[in-house]
């Protein structure tokens, strides 16, 4: 039982070491200075002159030796940031160069592959051109015979026409024509057949 009690409080311990948070307790503002320390003066601890010496010419020295060595490295540090300045504007100089010379080689092989396919697209173009105004020739040939023959199938059928009219019959073909009505209309019926008139007669079916 005592080994297990002693188990218990070690365990205890160390939860609440592990636990346990250091705190200073200052006691507060308005209670006096305690008794022992009311006319306490500290005394000045005790020198000796030849270790004061000593130290402060050891200090002189190491702060010397501190100054030189950083003097040392930053003059060091000046010197390659100086070379890696060249060095670094000449890799520069000479990246921009390389880069120049692939654009110049990339923009003349461009500049090939574009013309190539310039001159195709004017080929192209012209031969469109071309055929348009070979359509618009043909187009205008084909108006110009319909034309053509229109004009003379009126001139045939006015020559006959006047031919056919004599002195005596001038004035009754005259009066004929202001009589004549012409109609446009006309109708389909269900079988497709087309019925000319304004009152088309309705076609006779033969059994």
């Amino acid at each position: 039982m005592a080994l297990r009690s002693q188990i218990q409080n070690i365990l205890v311990y160390k939860f609440l070491k592990v636990n346990s948070v250091p705190v200073r307790y200052r006691k507060p503002k308005w209670v006096p200075l305690a008794k022992s320390k009311e006319f306490y003066v500290r005394k000045p601890t005790p020198i000796d002159p030849e270790e004061y010496s000593m130290l402060n010419f050891c200090y002189s020295q190491y702060r010397a030796e501190v100054k030189s060595i950083r003097q040392f490295l930053h003059e060091q540090l000046l010197n390659k940031q100086e070379n890696l300045s060249v060095q670094q504007v000449s890799d520069d100089a000479h990246d921009l160069m390389s880069m120049e010379e692939q654009v110049l080689e990339w923009n003349k092989k461009v500049a090939v592959t574009r013309n190539a396919r310039l001159a195709e697209e004017m080929k192209l173009e012209e031969e469109r051109i071309k055929q348009i105004e070979k359509e618009r020739a043909e187009r205008k040939l084909q108006k110009k015979i319909e034309a053509e023959k229109k004009l003379k199938k009126n001139i045939a059928m006015s020559s006959e026409f006047i031919t056919s009219i004599t002195a005596d019959k001038l004035d009754a073909e005259i009066e004929k024509l202001l009589d004549s009505r012409s109609d446009y209309n006309f109708a389909i019926t269900k079988s497709g057949d087309i019925l000319k008139g304004e009152f088309p007669q309705k076609p006779t079916t033969s059994k």
